[in-house]
C-alpha cells in the first residue's frame, strides 16, 4: 500500500514534533482511514482470489461468481508492479 500525506504528517509529528492545532489527529485519522480503505479495495480488486482465501481463513463464506469476469493480466495490475 502506498503511504499517504497523512502518513507523512504522522511521521513528522512523531519524529520531529511539528506544531499541530487542536483536533488535528482526528482529521488525520479520518482521512487515513478513507485512504487505507480505498487502497484495500484496489488491492482486493487486483487480487480477488487472495482476498477470498484470507476471508475464508477468517471464517467468512465466500463464493466465486457463477460467470467470472475476465481477469486482468498481472503485467497490467499495479499490485504486482515493483
Amino acid at each position: 500500500m502506498r503511504p499517504s500525506l497523512e502518513d507523512v504528517l504522522l511521521f513528522l509529528h512523531r519524529e520531529f514534533a511539528i506544531d499541530t492545532v487542536p483536533g488535528w489527529r482526528t482529521v488525520i485519522e479520518e482521512h487515513l482511514k478513507d485512504w487505507r480503505t480505498m487502497q484495500l479495495r484496489a488491492a482486493v480488486r487486483d487480487a480477488p482470489d487472495a482476498a477470498a482465501r484470507v476471508l475464508r481463513t477468517l471464517g467468512y463464506s465466500v463464493t466465486e461468481p457463477e460467470v467470472p469476469g475476465p481477469r486482468i493480466s498481472t503485467d497490467d495490475v499495479k499490485l504486482f508492479w515493483p
